[in-house]
């Protein structure tokens, strides 16, 4: 043993390290058959001792956790993970090139105990509870790693670590922790940071070796995923004052700069991500990601993920959909349809007037896919709740969105997002457009950064330590400001002068006013 730290040492410059005791145990007939010559995988961590709190600040120490015999280095991989309420994310990298070589994603197994964090509590509180939502998404990670495995053409026991970020809830129930004081007053998780643990420990399906690495929480509402998504955005490092908004099912924002930042998480339901609708879906093959309106004969022109036929409707779908059918004068600012208007893709449908964006002859589900006013409904919830949680962040810093000199989008739409459109039906503040900037999904922007820079790691827990929760659940601010949101675009004309006069123009020409 000591041979081969003195070859990392003199060969790498590695000092002080420890060594997992089954890379000892395997050690000396390993070095043997391998006539000396080795690859040893090595992680970066702390060591807590007992009785000591796991938020440390001690420096990172290099620890032997394999070797391997000849040379694998250049079979280095790690898988990252964004787990998320509604939809679990993960992505391959090649970690000596830096590059991603697979991403695929699922629902959330856990779904079926509930859509959200609160009714998921509840159910780990019961006897085999957390058990089961423990195990219900560690089936469904497993089956997202064998997935990237079979797309990247990698052996699974390539893969040197794994990086998840997930909100304060879900990294609980990941870790089998027991989440039920999240959501009791004073409303404390057991643990804000947590070490790297094995992850065939929690049932994940790799090699013995490799640790999983979680991202530091802020508060029990605020969770790894939002800081995952402040540093990928580089948002901690920027002197200009920007809003963060993670639109999804936990719907979190960040408001700061480099100096400080404030954070609350506003739950938006999972409509964005396709939870909750009737043809909703992930932003996968197949999912109508765009669509425009002919406002004379209301024909759709629809573009999917993939550009096949169409299969369901993904989050920046709907949003264009909502802000077509509201500037074609199809729905009103209560997102109800027109009654008076003769047209075949306007029906009554099992549950109420519904637009039909695709026949069933032009669709890979065969059948119609439908946008009903029971969709629209959830989709005016979940953006209601997005702007009351921005608006009432920035009134705590006394601030207004004029203020602001960047508004930074997260979340897993598909290739984009039409700013316009989110302006239009209410979802983002009304600002010139070159304020606006989509990031895509911000937990696995992190996420990557992490896998490839052991000095990310140390920003991550500096950004969760920098973030100052506002707690929305006790505001009437915000309560407020979210029945005011529950219209296309809002109830009070003067959030969005500039979209309301765009609609009495439209409704004028087309005569539908």
């Amino acid at each position: 043993m000591s041979r081969l730290l003195l070859g990392l040492k003199k060969t790498h410059g590695i000092d002080s390290i420890s060594t997992d005791f089954q890379v000892i145990q395997e050690l000396p007939e390993l070095l043997r058959k391998a006539n000396w010559k080795v690859t040893g995988t090595i992680v970066h961590t702390r060591v807590s001792h007992p009785g000591e709190d796991l938020q440390f600040h001690g420096p990172r120490k290099p620890k032997l956790i394999r070797v391997e015999a000849g040379d694998t280095s250049k079979e280095h991989y790690s898988v990252v993970l964004d787990i998320g309420t509604t939809t679990v994310w993960g992505q391959i990298l090649d970690l000596n090139e830096g590059v991603t070589l697979a991403e695929a994603s699922d629902y959330n197994g856990q779904i079926r105990y509930g859509d959200d964090v609160i009714t998921r509590i509840v159910h780990a509180i019961k006897p085999g509870g957390l058990k089961a939502l423990q195990q219900a998404v560690v089936k469904t990670i497993n089956g997202v790693i064998a997935e990237l495995l079979e797309k990247a053409g990698v052996s699974r026991d390539r893969i040197s670590h794994l990086t998840a970020a997930g909100n304060t809830t879900m990294t609980h129930l990941l870790l089998g922790i027991n989440p039920r004081y999240i959501r009791e007053a004073p409303y404390v998780p057991a643990a804000n940071f947590v070490p790297p643990v094995r992850a065939v420990g929690l049932g994940l399906e790799v090699g013995p070796h490799v640790h999983l690495y979680t991202f530091p929480s802020v508060s029990s509402y605020v969770g790894g995923d939002i800081v995952s998504g402040v540093l990928g955005s580089g948002l901690f490092q920027r002197k200009d004052l920007t809003l963060y908004m993670d639109v999804g099912t936990n719907g979190e924002i960040v408001l700061g700069n480099s100096d400080w930042m404030i954070t609350a998480s506003c739950s938006a339901g999972p409509a964005f991500e396709g939870g909750g609708l009737r043809h909703g879906m992930r932003a996968t093959t197949g999912a109508i990601e765009d669509f425009r309106l002919d406002p004379k004969c209301l024909e759709p022109v629809v573009l999917t993920v993939g550009r096949s036929k169409p299969r369901g409707i993904c989050g920046s779908g709907l949003i264009n959909m909502l802000a077509e059918l509201m500037e074609c004068c199809v729905i009103g600012q209560n997102g109800k349809f027109r009654t008076d208007l003769d047209n075949p893709r306007i029906r009554q449908g099992e549950s109420g007037m519904e637009y039909v964006v695709a026949w069933a002859r032009d669709t890979a589900i065969g059948q119609d896919i439908v946008l009903t006013e029971a969709d629209i409904d959830n989709v005016i919830r979940a953006k209601a709740a997005m702007f009351a949680g921005c608006y009432t962040l920035m009134e705590s810093a006394d601030l207004r969105p004029e203020d602001l000199d960047r508004v930074m989008i997260a979340g897993a739409f598909g290739s984009y997002l039409n700013v316009e459109s989110a302006i239009t039906i209410g979802l983002l503040p009304e600002l010139p457009l070159e304020r606006f900037q989509f990031v895509g999904n911000g937990s696995l922007l992190g996420a990557r950064l992490i896998s490839l820079s052991n000095e990310m790691l140390d920003d991550a827990e500096r950004v969760a330590r920098m973030m100052t929760n506002v707690e929305l659940s006790e505001s009437r601010s915000f309560m407020d400001h979210y029945m005011a949101a529950l219209f296309l675009p809002h109830t009070h004309a003067r959030f969005f002068p500039g979209v309301m006069d765009r609609i009495r123009c439209l409704k004028k020409e087309m005569g539908r006013a």
